[in-house]
């Protein structure tokens, strides 16, 4: 191949309609291709400081490849910073950008000994095969800003820049229904990416959501990519994308040793802000933290619960003016008494004991199993409201009302009716815990951004929001919390919260109660903590 040579490898692009976006303004295709493909393209500026900060850090590659180039600019900036390289890759599926990228580097009087290889295809189709035969023992620089959207969206936009079908992140049953089955493209194309230069000495360098670098960091429990280190730096993605979303660059390095922590620092200043990621078979936030609260983690003795999801606000949410109940569309709702409950939202939750509410709920059941149809009988007024409104209840999105009964809920049991609840938002970084009473005997719902413990007792109950609130506790909870999580708090990560654990080491008089309370206290969780499998025979 002769130097200073430019080769465009032009794939049949099946999935681009390019001259169909020629018909559209050009506002509208930029919208589509943000959209559609989650494409975000990066400064100058920001590729040229990207690799400016690589170098800093010992990065010498003789290889680039850049696997959604777009208008090519990381791949301008590494020719500019970096000495030494020898062959450039760049792969992109929308051929417009490719062109411009071409016309520019065909100004480029510096790329005497560099080849430029530019690829029009789709990453998910790319046979690589060619370009590790070519890359073999030689120092290799992966490099680039893939699509920040996630297959769902792709999905419901009938995107066709999508992976083939399958189950990528081998998610089983209601999991899979209620979320967990979705992944970020981003996420995909990095496994990808790791497969093609597994055998080189390389560095991966990504601008990504946040929220994929922590699932490939957490991945590394099985040490699914053999790198010495996980580095991870916060950028603005505000101020450089525009987009209201927590992103940073992840620099991964090849090496022997599975590495299973990522280290955190500010991009702009360098500023070291914490380390996450595995630690004795655990999975946190902060490793500092971990080290100092990590004695508290376990398994719940006491059932954590969401609240109650039903889908459509406006007719099953109600509030109360000059003394009627009145819903989401402004109109008065007449209904039987027996099926409205008082309801708290995760912005109700203050950390103080809660006994007022300024929203109402329709409870249509009391099991998620019960059959809706007796309202007609127990509740008639409340079955004709529901049936004014089926056109919408009947239409809900999600797949959990599917063959269950109509006018269901999600996320109701014999725990949304006790007495009192101890409370937590799932929506926020801070985690204050409320104490909920019930209001004229009816027990207090929640919405399903919140979580919920079910007591009986009220002692039980203040003990409880007491300790959960308690310095030691809340460490521990921010050791495990990754705050710009689209859900901050989950189930998982408040059932690793053992209660037990923590009321025997605290001091009953931190909390405001005797001794011989919290003796109690420890004697009410002991007789709820599940014995062990071994312990069953």
């Amino acid at each position: 191949m002769p130097m200073n040579s430019i080769t465009a490898i032009s794939a049949v692009d099946k999935r681009v309609a390019a001259s169909m976006t020629r018909l559209l303004p050009q506002s509208c295709v930029e919208i589509n291709r943000k959209d559609g493909y989650g494409d975000w393209q990066t400064s100058m500026e920001l590729a040229l400081s990207v690799c400016r900060l690589l170098k800093s850090l010992g990065v010498n590659p003789k290889v680039i490849i850049e696997p959604t180039c777009g208008k090519g600019h990381f791949i301008l900036a590494a020719l500019q910073v970096f000495d030494g390289i020898e062959d450039v890759y760049g792969i992109e599926i929308y051929n417009p950008y490719l062109d411009d990228l071409r016309y520019v580097l065909q100004k480029q009087s510096s790329l005497q000994n560099v080849r430029v290889h530019l690829y029009n295809c789709d990453i998910f189709d790319f046979d690589f095969s060619e370009i590790k035969q070519s890359i073999a023992g030689r120092e290799v620089l992966v490099l680039g800003n893939p699509p920040w959207v996630t297959n769902s969206k792709l999905g419901l936009m009938h995107s066709d820049n999508l992976p083939k079908k399958s189950n990528f992140k081998k998610v089983k049953g209601v999991a899979a229904i209620t979320g967990k089955g979705n992944f970020d493209i981003a996420e995909y194309i990095c496994g990808l990416v790791f497969d093609w230069v597994s055998d080189e000495k390389s560095t991966v360098a990504l601008l990504l959501k946040n929220s994929v670098i922590k699932n490939i960091v957490y991945e590394q429990r099985h040490g699914r990519y053999t790198v010495s280190c996980i580095s991870q730096y916060i950028i603005d993605a505000k101020k450089e994308f525009g987009a209201s979303v927590s992103a940073a660059l992840l620099c991964m390095k090849r090496g022997n040793v599975a590495a299973k922590t990522c280290h955190v620092s500010d991009f702009y200043t360098l500023r070291s802000v914490r380390d996450y990621g595995w630690v004795a078979g655990n999975f946190v936030s902060d490793v500092a933290l971990y080290d100092r609260y990590g004695y508290i983690d376990g398994i719940s003795p006491l059932e954590w619960w969401s609240g109650v999801k039903h889908d459509c606000s406006k007719v099953m949410e109600l509030t109360f003016k000059n003394g009627k109940l009145i819903n989401g569309f402004g109109r008065e709702v007449d209904v039987e008494d027996n099926i409205i409950y008082p309801l708290l939202k995760s912005s109700d939750i203050t950390g103080n004991e809660i006994s007022e509410v300024r929203k109402y709920v329709i409870v249509s059941q009391k099991s998620i199993n019960e059959d809706t149809s007796l309202l007609k009988q127990t509740s008639p007024k409340a079955y004709g409201y529901l049936n004014e409104y089926a056109h919408l209840l009947d239409n809900r999105g999600s797949s959990i009302y599917k063959n269950r009964p109509r006018f269901c809920l999600f996320g109701i049991g014999q725990y949304s009716f006790k007495r009192y609840k101890v409370v937590v938002s799932g929506l926020y970084k801070h985690t204050c815990f409320s104490l909920v009473r019930s209001i004229d005997c009816k027990p207090i719902m929640l919405d399903d951004t919140c979580y919920m413990l079910g007591f009986d007792d009220y002692n039980e109950a203040l003990i409880t929001q007491r300790l959960l609130n308690s310095d030691s506790v809340q460490g521990f909870i921010k050791s495990l919390l990754f705050a710009d999580a689209k859900r901050v708090v989950n189930k998982d990560l408040l059932m690793r919260v053992d209660l037990l654990k923590a009321a025997s080491i605290v001091n009953p008089e931190d909390l405001g109660v005797s001794g011989d309370a919290m003796e109690r206290y420890i004697s009410f969780l002991k007789t709820k903590v599940k014995p062990k499998q071994s312990m069953l025979f």
